[in-house]
């Protein structure tokens, strides 16, 4: 473990990077506001950064939270699907989510902000899960499956908001639930990320026939198919 002098060094030098590499005529070409193409959600597990989208500067508006809470963070979402008019909307969990592992625990003692957030990762598995759960199965897998169904609550949760409803129904957003695969879970390696769900659609051989997910449709995979 670094000093903090050490890892004050590491924040210079990445404070000193953005400064270089600043994209000031893009940024001056757009009249230096905003103008993200899509709104993302993800966990703030710091192994499930923003840029699997890419450099997110002026691209993608960040929101993170633990457990990827939808309800923990309504109105940054709002404010990026409804103001910023993002046409794509991403909700992105993962493996190993350590949210979820605690939330399936006993928190009691944690401080009363970190316990409503928990509170809120419990509820949406208890919506989530229902019997589609093995209880005996590995527990590696038991997490990954609850990310996976967690995203899908987080996607209905969008859904219930009629401002954002009215949006997907007309074309205007496109909503895309991901699960960022860290150990392997899904069988084709480290470090890869599925499509799981499009727009509240679940069922892979649907979303393989979703148009703007042609492109995509080795990328869909989800390991509660049928449960």
């Amino acid at each position: 473990m670094e000093n903090t002098g050490d890892l004050f060094t590491i924040v210079q030098n990445e404070l000193a990077r953005f400064e270089k590499n600043f994209p000031l005529d893009s940024f001056r070409a757009g009249d230096y506001a905003q103008h993200p193409f899509a709104t993302l959600l993800t966990c703030c597990d710091a192994r499930v950064p923003s840029t699997i989208l890419g450099d997110p500067f002026n691209r993608v508006f960040c929101i993170e939270n633990i457990g990827n809470q939808v309800r923990n963070s309504q109105g940054s979402v709002q404010y990026g699907l409804l103001h910023l008019n993002t046409p794509l909307m991403l909700v992105a969990g993962h493996t190993d989510c350590g949210a979820i592992k605690a939330s399936n625990s006993d928190y009691q003692e944690e401080p009363a902000a970190l316990k409503a957030e928990l509170d809120m990762v419990k509820n949406s598995l208890q919506e989530g899960q229902g019997e589609r759960i093995a209880p005996n199965q590995d527990e590696a897998r038991c997490y990954a499956e609850m990310a996976e169904l967690n995203v899908d609550v987080q996607i209905n949760c969008l859904r219930e908001d009629k401002a954002i409803l009215k949006r997907m129904e007309e074309g205007r957003l496109m909503v895309i639930g991901l699960m960022v695969d860290l150990h392997n879970q899904y069988g084709d390696g480290y470090g890869r990320i599925y499509i799981t769900n499009c727009n509240g659609i679940t069922d892979t051989e649907s979303l393989k026939k979703e148009p703007a997910l042609k492109a995509a449709a080795d990328r869909i995979r989800r390991l509660t198919e049928n449960k």
